[in-house]
Parts: C-alpha cells; sequence; structure tokens
C-alpha cells in the first residue's frame, strides 16, 4: 500500500502542459473553422424580388403609352444587346449590356426610339459616363434617344409634344 501511494505522490491530478497546450489549440481551430463556416454562410449570395419597374418608371410608362396609343408598342427596361448589334472595334458586345428604360417599336418590332428617365443619380459622373457611352451607341447605330428628366415634374402634355416629334 505504501508503494502505491507513494507511486501517486507526485501526480497533482492534472494534465501535463503539453495536454493543456494541445487542448487549447484545439478549441481554438475548433472556434476559427466555425467563425469560417459562418462567415462563409453569410456571404453566400441571396437573391430576392424586387420590382420590374419604380413608381416614376410606371407614372412615365402610362403617360406614353396614352400618348403613343395603340400605333406603336411599347417595352419597359430594354436591353441593348437585344436590339442592337456590333461589328468590329474592341470588348466584344459588353458595352451593349446596358438598359434603356423603354423601347418604342413598330407593330413589326422594328426599334424606333429609346426613352430614357433621368433622376438625380444621371448627374453622378459614373452614370453621366455611362449616359455618354449609350448616346454614341445609339447615335452609330441611327436610334434616337428621348430623354425626360424628373425634375421637369410628369407634364403629360409635355411628354406628348416631345414624342410626338419623333412618332406621326
Amino acid at each position: 500500500e505504501e508503494a502505491a501511494e507513494n507511486s501517486f505522490a507526485g501526480y497533482s491530478g492534472g494534465l501535463s502542459l503539453y495536454a493543456k497546450l494541445g487542448i487549447i489549440c484545439a478549441a481554438l481551430i475548433a472556434v476559427f473553422i466555425i467563425i469560417f463556416l459562418i462567415a462563409r454562410k453569410l456571404k453566400e449570395a441571396q437573391y430576392f424580388k424586387k420590382p420590374y419597374l419604380t413608381q416614376t418608371e410606371i407614372r412615365y410608362f402610362e403617360v406614353i403609352l396614352s400618348v403613343l396609343g395603340n400605333d406603336y408598342l411599347v417595352y419597359p427596361q430594354v436591353n441593348l444587346a437585344a436590339v442592337l448589334d456590333k461589328k468590329g472595334g474592341s470588348n466584344g458586345r459588353t458595352e451593349l449590356f446596358r438598359n434603356a428604360d423603354f423601347g418604342v417599336f413598330t407593330k413589326e418590332f422594328e426599334l424606333l426610339a429609346l426613352i430614357e428617365i433621368n433622376d438625380a443619380s444621371h448627374l453622378r459622373k459614373d452614370r453621366m459616363e455611362r449616359d455618354k457611352k449609350v448616346a454614341k451607341i445609339c447615335k452609330s447605330a441611327g436610334v434616337p434617344i428621348i430623354t425626360f428628366w424628373t425634375k421637369d415634374k410628369l407634364i403629360p402634355e409635355k411628354i406628348a409634344r416631345e414624342l410626338h416629334r419623333y412618332f406621326r
């Protein structure tokens, strides 16, 4: 019995320093893995529906339809790549991957003009560069761009006068 007592005399009941460090390292690694997995999950894209048109675009769309009547087709959010093409130059067709607020077409789906509704965001440098690029593309293709500014307020008679310069 005395020998058994002596064999445990130096035992303090604790783990060695290396064992403690191993447990701490394992716990830290587990924490980092959990944080990494949570962060990765948070970075995953989340998709959701949004309105196709803004309230402003809807109001302009209604006025444009009332002015043009059944003589023309008017479509919102017209992608330039769907109605224009490009030969030569650089950048492929990527510069055509821009939308105009509305496109006016014949009953045979021939593009007659694009309509842009510009708010204050079009005064930003990046938007001005985009608008300049779209204007250059459309001019080259022979497609007029009709621009209305929201700061001018939506006055149906004014919209009608401007549209009648191009149609009828």
